[in-house]
């Protein structure tokens, strides 16, 4: 047999690494922890630094915030950037990505030509209280300026800017 090299690359699965969770809602969000004393509370729109244990752990206890309105996460109000956290919770299955608003789906809705087409992509993807309220602060820190499709995500929401 001939020296074969392989390269194997190890993936860091530990449980005590920190992985970022960040939130799309524009108000302090935050919930008991599960594997420590204390709680756990994210800035509005902001993020921090958890275990992957205590990720585990809220999405296990049905934290909806991790888990989303289907438990697969889709539609919820924190987001793991950890690739591997979010397929261990199977957020991410057979390649297809976590359901997850950002500001790039937004532009992607403001983009569509028609108003039926817009208006029938909002009301599929936009769902929870967050999701909506981050719709209309993307609207603003993006400088989006269709009237029409302005005013639809307003009446659509109930929030006013």
């Amino acid at each position: 047999m001939a020296n074969v090299k392989e390269n194997i690359e190890l993936e860091d699965n530990r449980l005590d690494k920190k992985v970022k969770i960040k939130s799309i809602a524009p108000w302090v969000t935050g919930s008991p922890r599960k594997t420590s004393t204390g709680d756990i509370s994210i800035p509005a729109s902001g993020s921090i630094l958890l275990t992957r244990e205590e990720v585990i752990a809220q999405a296990q206890n049905g934290n909806k915030l991790i888990s989303g309105v289907d438990g697969l996460g889709s539609h919820a109000t924190w987001y793991i950037e950890d690739e591997f956290t979010r397929k261990e919770l199977s957020f991410e299955i057979d390649g297809k990505p976590q359901a997850f608003l950002t500001h790039d789906d937004i532009n992607r809705y403001f983009s569509l030509k028609t108003q039926r087409s817009f208006e029938d992509n909002i009301t599929k993807n936009i769902v929870t209280r967050a999701e909506k309220a981050f719709l209309i602060e993307s609207i603003k820190a993006l400088g989006l300026n269709d009237y029409q499709k302005i005013a639809f995500c307003i009446e659509y929401t109930g929030i006013k800017p």
